[in-house]
């Protein structure tokens, strides 16, 4: 039974190494003030089996998921919605009304800032105008433009969240084959500048409550090994290396980055949560990605004082004042697998709203 002086929470996309999986592990450490609830379309999902309450939702792309997810809201009598993945976070959005309709809340950015996050030869072009010195960067059939040293990264201009589709090319023959064997064809590629060092990485969470005002922001300087290191390369005995999605590292004071990501979501126009990964080169700030929305490393900010979506819970539902938030710094964080084991009958007993 339900307990009415909790806010009934759901969390969708909530795979081992999903976003959602990281806003679950958050939440839980909020302590017994949410009644979780959660969502995924594979019932092989991590996640599923850390909450009482679970459902099997349809694929996101699908026109069934959208009637499935409204059932299950009222159903359970959802407070919250909480989107796990990329893909989930722009189709709610699109239906913010809709679920506010059912009494529920949406923590989750304008749509319009969303596509325009999503979209890298925008995103940039924009950055650009507001004086951020960015990577150059071009569509892939003009990376000759580019400066003639390698190497490039190279990345879809679309939906690349956890790194999916990122390469680190050294040679021409090497973004050759990149745009050719991409499926989504060269339209869809961009080619960007390599900045900085491997050693010269952050990720950065910015909270922006409700009527634009800034809450605080949490520096986190990636080690680029282990999980975290995607793809690495070595020319003429100097290391060049891109993340994965799964990041780690050193929690840091850094004030003067913080302010800069922070005025940057801020000229955005950003609400709710925000990632901003960068590299420092000198006195160069450059930003790669600017993500609206929970973020991989949502977890590991919990784990520090830095909990975003109690955070996010607090100011959007509850209307708390909250103006900074303490949470520890010069601490190392450090990522592994999990594994988790359950009867075979339980995994067979996910069950979709209408079950």
């Amino acid at each position: 039974m339900s307990d009415p002086a909790k806010l009934r929470v759901l969390v969708t996309g909530v795979g081992g190494r999903s976003v959602g999986y990281q806003i679950l592990h958050a939440l839980r450490r909020a302590g017994p003030r949410y009644e979780i609830v959660v969502a995924d379309f594979n019932p092989y999902s991590f996640g599923l089996y850390e909450s009482d309450k679970r459902y099997l939702l349809p694929f996101p792309r699908t026109p069934e998921y959208l009637p499935e997810l409204m059932q299950l809201i009222r159903r359970e009598g959802i407070d919250v919605v909480l989107p796990g993945t990329e893909e989930e976070v722009v189709t709610l959005a699109g239906v913010r009304d809709e679920i506010s309709s059912l009494n529920a809340t949406l923590i989750a950015a304008d749509v319009d800032a969303i596509r325009l996050c999503q979209d890298k030869e925008q995103l940039h072009r924009r950055l650009s105008q507001l004086g951020v010195a960015v990577p150059r960067t071009v569509p892939a059939r003009e990376w000759r433009t580019l400066s003639d040293r390698f190497p490039f990264v190279g990345k879809p201009s679309k939906m690349s969240g956890g790194s999916r589709g990122v390469r680190l090319l050294t040679t021409e023959a090497e973004v050759e084959d990149y745009i050719r064997t991409s499926p989504s064809g060269s339209d869809d590629l961009l080619i960007q500048e390599y900045v900085g060092s491997p050693d010269s990485e952050y990720t950065v969470g910015i909270l922006i409550g409700p009527q634009g005002r800034l809450i605080d922001a949490i520096v986190i300087q990636r080690k680029l090994i282990g999980l975290s290191l995607l793809e690495e390369r070595w020319i003429d005995g100097e290391r060049y290396a891109i993340s994965s999605g799964y990041s780690q590292g050193y929690v840091v004071r850094n004030e003067n980055l913080a302010r800069a990501c922070s005025k940057l979501a801020l000229d955005l126009g950003l609400r709710g949560p925000v990632n901003i990964q960068c590299r420092l080169d000198g006195d160069r700030f450059a930003p790669f990605e600017v993500h609206p929305r929970f973020s991989g490393t949502t977890s590991i900010r919990a784990d520090v004082g830095f909990n975003e979506p109690d955070i996010m819970i607090r100011t959007f539902v509850l209307g708390e004042d909250i103006r900074s938030v303490d949470h520890r710094t010069d601490v190392a964080v450090i990522r592994a697998f999990r594994t988790k084991v359950v009867p075979i009958d339980e995994v067979q007993a996910v069950r979709h709203p209408h079950g």
